[in-house]
Parts: structure tokens; C-alpha cells; sequence
């Protein structure tokens, strides 16, 4: 399905939302469910809550429907909302307790390790790759959330520069500085661990 039928799509799902056809949300829920609970893990960084956060996420999309502009794609639009729950509900966890970065599904490994190659970290055996992978899910806990956001977006979730612009609100060059500012905090501070061994 091309981008234009991809957004004619939504646009049709969004109409009959607001005529009140609940099986329209129903249908907006099924085609975005799993891109929502994916950014909600990994940017969260924890499995217990992150269903419970998604389904905050489209309630707040559900409430918001009679603001969404019709003439702009839906996809950006939704996953902004999808973004700054996740800040929320990040703060909110700070304020409770640390939190921590749980474990990664293989293919979410694979999307750290590239993180490993591009920070140019030197990895031997694979005791070292699995040392690696631990140390790193741990320095992400500690990068700002701005940073974070940019390496769960680009490097894990490998969302293209231009949509990364709109759903960060910014410029496709701002975006691209955002991702080049994380990945250089992240590599210092994987190199002062690596140090402090």
C-alpha cells in the first residue's frame, strides 16, 4: 500500500470515528497497536505498565479525535501523542523510584548491537557482546529523555529522518543533530564505564 492510500486510509478511519462508528477506533487501535507498545517498551524500558501506558495512549488519541486536523497525516499526529505520554509517564516513574532497562527481545538486541557498531566499541567474544549489551541498556537509563527518545526513534525503532521531524516537532536537520547529540553522550558515557572497570 503506497504512503497516499496509506494516509486516504487513516483519513477515512478518523471520518468515521467522528460520526461515532466505534468499529473505526477499533480498526485505528489493530493497524497501531504494535508501533505504540513498542515505542511505550522501549522508551520506558520496562514490561510491567508499558500495555497500560498504550492503552492511555489511545484513549488520549480516541478524546482528541475532534482536534486532529484531517488535512495532515494521522500517523505523526498520533505517534506525538504517543511520545509525550511516554514523557509523562517517565516522569512520573522518576518521581516513584529509579528505573531501570529491562531485558530486550532479540530483535530489539539486534537494534542495541547496531548502537554498539556505530559508537565504534570494540567487541571481541561473545561474553563480550553480552557485556556489552548489559552495559549499554544501562547507559541509555541514564541518557535525558530528549537523547533517549532520539536513539529509541532512529537507532532501535530505525523511524527515517523526515518522521522522525514530525513527530519531534522539529526540522529534519534539528532531528538529525538530536540523533548525532545522543549517540555522542551515549558513546562517552559507555566509554567512561568501560574505563571505570
Amino acid at each position: 500500500m503506497s504512503k497516499e492510500a496509506y494516509a486516504d486510509e487513516d483519513r477515512e478511519l478518523v471520518a468515521r470515528c467522528r460520526q461515532g462508528d466505534e468499529f473505526a477506533f477499533e480498526e485505528i487501535v489493530k493497524k497501531y497497536q504494535q508501533t505504540v507498545l513498542n515505542l511505550a517498551y522501549h522508551y520506558l524500558g520496562y514490561q510491567k505498565d508499558f500495555e497500560d501506558v498504550a492503552q492511555k495512549i489511545f484513549t488520549k488519541v480516541y478524546f482528541s479525535l475532534p482536534k486532529f486536523d484531517n488535512r495532515r497525516p494521522f500517523f505523526p499526529w498520533l505517534y506525538r501523542i504517543a511520545v509525550n505520554q511516554c514523557y509523562d509517564e517517565l516522569r512520573r516513574i522518576r518521581r516513584m523510584k529509579t528505573r531501570t532497562f529491562s531485558e530486550l527481545s532479540s530483535e530489539e538486541t539486534n537494534s542495541i548491537e547496531n548502537l554498539i557498531s556505530q559508537n565504534e566499541i570494540p567487541v571481541v567474544s561473545d561474553e563480550d557482546r553480552q557485556e556489552m549489551l548489559a552495559l549499554l541498556k544501562k547507559m541509555l537509563d541514564q541518557l535525558p529523555a530528549q537523547q533517549r527518545m532520539a536513539i529509541v526513534l532512529r537507532d532501535i525503532q530505525d523511524i527515517a529522518y523526515p518522521k522522525m521531524a514530525e513527530i519531534l516537532k522539529c526540522t529534519e536537520q534539528a532531528a538529525r543533530l538530536k540523533v548525532f547529540r545522543a549517540r555522542s553522550r551515549l558513546k562517552i558515557l559507555v566509554g567512561k564505564a568501560l574505563k571505570n572497570k
